[in-house]
């Protein structure tokens, strides 16, 4: 069995509606979508993780006619709002569950697992600017198939191709593609070294990131991996 990552960019448009949205948002930010389940119905229930302002999230989805229900359930707040009081609203992680009306770009892409006898493995990685990242498991011709039949307007790039061994898996291989390639940096940079070999404004410079996204990357990436070995 064989297993392709790709990229998958929608253009301006986006995915649908609600994600656009989300995209847009100033105080949003895609992280990842956990579970996708398309209904007899017809229509797609998400769990998205998200980065922001609840308040705001609820504004973005009360305003699209297309979300069904939606229920958002917050977590944990950054370190960076921590002990926050000049009153302004803070950002957290939210695990937002949201039921929508699917438009036909939407229906393209999470149908091609069921026509296609393929496996999506999640989380699925958002992009900034509204793309994902999905890893899917099959045969090489399916794999190619599934994907030649995507929307002309979904940019689709491969990123790693190779054959799949489940026996493999480790937590590494369970962190998004973006948080393995911080957490491989930061192992090969020192930063795990007693005493430490280098900051999280050394890792934002070999990254071209901010230090407050290096930082907020590497907190989820711990609470990952310490979540499944702590019992």
């Amino acid at each position: 069995m064989r297993y392709a990552e790709v990229r998958l960019d929608p253009g301006p448009e986006g995915f649908h509606p609600a994600d656009r949205k989300l995209t847009d948002s100033d105080h949003i930010q895609r992280i990842a979508i956990h579970h996708v389940n398309q209904l007899d119905d017809g229509t797609v229930v998400l769990l998205y993780e998200l980065q922001g302002i609840r308040s705001r999230a609820r504004e973005v989805l009360d305003a699209n006619d297309d979300v069904l229900a939606y229920s958002i359930a917050p977590g944990a707040e950054p370190d960076s709002a921590r002990g926050q009081s000049n009153g302004l609203p803070r950002r957290q992680t939210l695990h937002t569950y949201i039921h929508i009306d699917p438009n036909e770009t939407l229906v393209s892409v999470f149908q091609l697992p069921q026509e296609y006898s393929l496996v999506i493995e999640t989380p699925i990685e958002c992009l900034p600017g509204g793309g994902i990242t999905v890893l899917v498991m099959g045969d090489q011709q399916t794999i190619t198939n599934a994907v030649g039949v995507l929307p002309d307007r979904i940019e689709t790039e491969l990123l790693a191709t190779g054959e799949y061994h489940p026996t493999e898996r480790t937590l590494y291989s369970q962190l998004t593609p973006r948080q393995q390639e911080i957490l491989a940096t930061a192992v090969e940079a020192g930063y795990y070294n007693v005493p430490k070999a280098v900051t999280h404004e050394g890792l934002a410079d070999r990254l071209d990131l901010a230090p407050v996204t290096v930082g907020e990357h590497l907190r989820k990436i711990e609470a990952r991996v310490f979540a499944e070995i702590v019992p």
